[in-house]
């Protein structure tokens, strides 16, 4: 299949290869760290979701035509 040889048809794989079946060290400290650290990026974006991503009050499905802009009158106008 083009994958790499790992000896699991040589007799005594479990035995003789066993660490390569063992979760690496510090594999659930990094999980557990992962998790929180997904937990807050949920919640951040809940956050955001709520607050940043609203429609502008000049987009709407009125006839008449609105923007955003707001021109500065200087002198007497």
């Amino acid at each position: 299949m083009g994958g790499i040889c790992i000896g699991c048809t040589m007799p005594g794989f479990p035995d003789k290869f066993m660490p390569f079946m063992d979760p690496p060290p510090g594999a659930t400290v990094s999980s557990n760290i992962s998790g929180l650290y997904g937990h807050v990026i949920r919640t951040l974006r809940t956050i955001t979701q709520h607050t940043a991503n609203k429609e502008p009050r000049w987009r709407h499905r009125r006839p008449e035509i609105t923007t955003g802009y707001r021109p500065i009158h200087y002198g007497n106008d």
